[in-house]
């Protein structure tokens, strides 16, 4: 207990100079300016005599910003006075060209001996302005620190204020772990829907306004003759694609609320079921498909200072479909469960470096697509579950739904003895078609900023391998082939590449130890981790030699490995 509350105390001292950065600057900047703005709309307008007229230049490392400054004389009510006010925001900056057009206009004036419009403050002659003018895009940058800053800083604080974690004081949460956490006190677990769609409005929102200036930014630089400044359009894109997820996950908000899983047992337990029930307010379906997930993750740091950053990697995994039938009280009632094995690691407690247990549940419906996710207590118990329920790997539909995705990417064909299979290119085209785009935008980013600009060398050099990297690796995934023989004389895999061959393996059967699942890649996206798995023939020596590619999870490859060890005769490991 007395941990979390130094947590939180930490966590609020560290949010509130953000909040105050972002405060300060609306309360005794924007606000006054908008302010004075509409006050001097009322202001009498005089002439004014200009006695100076300069553009100041503050040189910067990084960049100068200019000031336009002014010294005038104007007559109110038969007095005079000496003014030096020019606009009503004061001080420098290099936001567009204001200052320079103004000290332009101002000096002409002074070198042709015009007098300029002056408007003064009535209620203190001393006080006048040569433009009342406000500045939107200056107005604009300032809002963006406001909300940058004030949103981080405002966020942390009611996130730290109003979240459900942290310790309790359970009297038995040290032999049950999980009763010293709020979020697992009793066996009701909420989703993180509600947390996950302010985040990820408030990072769109950052987003979009941290990007807007670059925008704003782009005519003036393409009439300079800048063309790369065509590249910063890839942040505005990507923030029309954020704002169309926030928007498309607050109506899923909207359509189903807040959800909670009633864990069956509780907790879950290693090396035995986790499992639970939760009702849906959507009208039953039976032909209506939900797939889940079950993952166990580490979540850790890397980096330092402000180059941390969080990562996930899947230790375990499994996948199914819930079962569904009518909610009593209306609705769709869903079952999920799944065997566990008793060698993983239990849920832990937030930290840099920690494991824990999450469900992810999602549908493709009309309108509204369902996506939330479930993070879990999962320990090793005695707890039985209260009630039988179905198992989610064992759905009905889901031999036919992986022998259609067996299909789909793979031609096969019984031989005398054997199997005969054909892997085409183009498979997982998507996320490869993807990671291609930003590859060639990366790449292409790095040889442009050699040719056109005079960026440091390492910039150059980091964009273009890392974007060529990336291309090369999506090319290869993209357009490698497969064909294998596998049968009592042994093994034939030949790869191909835009049907160029590229590798050819011949082995005979006495080599070969066994046939085993591996991982080739993983992927992450709404819809949690997928991973992308092969099959190989491991030999006695160690070798592995590719048998079958591009299995989507780890499920369908190992239906994949049974079929293929039943019609050949080679054991699987």
């Amino acid at each position: 207990m007395l941990k979390t509350l130094k947590h939180n105390w930490f966590m609020l001292l560290f949010a509130l100079p953000f909040a105050g950065v972002g405060i300060g600057l609306l309360l005794f900047s924007i606000i006054p300016n908008l302010y004075t703005w509409q006050q001097m709309k009322s202001w009498p307008q005089v002439q004014a005599q200009l006695l100076e007229a300069n553009l100041s230049v503050n040189r910067g490392d990084d960049s100068n910003t200019y000031q336009a400054t002014a010294r005038y004389t104007y007559r109110y009510q038969m007095l005079d006075y000496t003014g030096e006010r020019v606009a009503i925001m004061g001080g420098s900056d290099n936001i567009g060209d204001f200052q320079q057009q103004l000290a332009a206009q101002l000096s002409s004036a002074l070198q042709n001996q015009q007098s300029v419009p002056a408007w003064v403050n009535p209620t203190d002659p001393t006080d006048a302005v040569l433009n009342r003018d406000l500045r939107w895009s200056m107005l604009g940058f300032k809002l963006i620190f406001v909300l940058v800053f004030g949103g981080v800083g405002i966020g942390l604080m009611l996130w730290t204020l109003l979240a459900k974690t942290g310790a309790t004081n359970h009297p038995e949460s040290t032999s049950k772990p999980w009763l010293g956490q709020q979020q697992w006190a009793n066996r009701e677990v909420t989703c993180n829907g509600k947390s996950g769609l302010w985040f990820l409005w408030g990072f769109t929102l950052i987003w979009n306004l941290i990007s807007l200036p670059a925008v704003i930014a782009i005519p003036g630089e393409l009439d300079k003759g800048n063309q790369l400044i065509l590249m910063v359009l890839l942040f505005p894109l990507f923030g029309v694609i954020m704002l169309a997820w926030a928007i498309n996950n607050t109506r899923s908000w909207r359509r189903f609320g807040q959800l909670r899983l009633m864990l069956d047992p509780y907790p879950g337990r290693l090396g035995g079921q986790v499992g639970g029930t939760l009702t849906l307010p959507l009208a039953y379906n039976s032909q209506q498909r939900f797939p889940v997930s079950l993952q166990c993750l580490r979540s850790y740091e890397i980096g330092s200072g402000k180059n941390r950053s969080r990562r996930e990697t899947v230790i375990w995994q499994t996948t199914g479909l819930a079962h569904t039938k009518p909610a009593p009280a209306g609705g769709t009632l869903l079952a999920v469960c799944f065997d566990v094995p008793a060698d993983l690691p239990a849920s832990e407690t937030y930290s840099s470096d920690y494991r824990f247990w999450r469900l992810d549940l999602h549908a493709d419906l009309p309108g509204v697509d369902l996506q939330r996710q479930f993070e879990i207590p999962v320990f090793a118990t005695a707890e039985p579950a209260h009630t039988a329920l179905p198992m989610s790997s064992q759905h009905p539909q889901l031999m036919d739904e992986r022998e259609a995705q067996i299909e789909a990417i793979a031609n096969i064909e019984q031989i005398p003895g054997g199997v005969r299979m054909h892997f085409p290119m183009l498979q997982n085209a998507g996320t490869n078609l993807i990671g291609l785009i930003v590859g060639v935008f990366f790449a292409g980013a790095g040889i442009l900023m050699g040719l056109k600009s005079d960026a440091p060398a390492i910039m150059v050099w980091v964009f273009t391998l890392l974007g060529s990297l990336v291309t090369l690796i999506c090319l290869k995934l993209l357009f490698t082939s497969l064909r294998v023989q596998l049968d009592h004389n042994g093994l034939i895999s030949e790869r191909y590449w835009l049907g160029i061959p590229i590798g050819r393996n011949q082995i005979p059967r006495a080599e070969i130890s066994n046939l085993q699942i591996a991982t080739s890649y993983s992927t992450q996206s709404s819809k949690g981790h997928q991973e992308i798995c092969k099959i190989i023939a491991l030999t006695h020596s160690g070798k592995k030699i590719p048998v079958a590619i591009n299995l989507q999870g780890r499920e369908t490859a190992q239906l994949a490995l049974e079929a293929v060890g039943s019609l050949s005769g080679y054991a699987i490991g």
